[in-house]
């Protein structure tokens, strides 16, 4: 899938830091990260997307699993927590969804 320019991603080693179209962020520190998890919405213009679950919040934050900077925030990440990060749905059906990662 071509990468996704209109969003960015990145890990600095200590937040993981989301940057999108018309000034839209997200922040959120590693520590509060519970679970990651990639999705196949059913329609839309961002069809892959990455979920990411805060504790002390009742939504996830979202990127698009090919925003720029993902392979590179999703390793950095992955070293940091001690996983293996893979992402697999890029074509997958809509509806399907898997956890990438949870907090132990």
């Amino acid at each position: 899938m071509p990468l996704c320019h209109a969003s960015s991603i990145v890990f600095d080693g200590r937040a993981l830091s989301w940057f999108g179209p018309e000034g839209a962020t997200w922040r959120v520190p590693v520590e509060r990260l519970r679970a990651i998890r990639e999705f196949v919405a059913e329609a839309g213009d961002v069809r892959w997307l990455l979920a990411f679950d805060i504790e002390g919040e009742d939504a996830w934050l979202q990127s698009p699993a090919n925003a720029n900077g993902v392979s590179q925030a999703l390793g950095a990440l992955g070293s940091y927590l001690g996983a293996n990060l893979e992402l697999q749905l890029e074509q997958g059906q809509g509806g399907k969804s898997r956890v990438v990662w949870r907090r132990r």
